[in-house]
């Protein structure tokens, strides 16, 4: 008999397992879906000077 509840209770442990790890492989394909729909960046090549950082002089 304690086998058999030990047995339903890890079915049951299973299930909830699979079930959250499908929600969460759902979710990340939603984010990739969503980001992958999003227009790309574009760059308008306005760089300056400051925006650089002195690396040194390599000593």
């Amino acid at each position: 008999m304690t086998l058999i509840i030990l047995m339903i209770i890890a079915g049951i442990l299973l299930l909830t397992a699979i079930g959250w790890g499908t929600f969460w492989v759902l979710i990340q394909l939603g984010v990739i879906v969503q980001k992958a729909g999003e227009p790309p960046t574009t760059d308008t090549n306005n760089y300056s000077i400051g925006q650089g950082r002195d690396v040194g002089n390599g000593e």
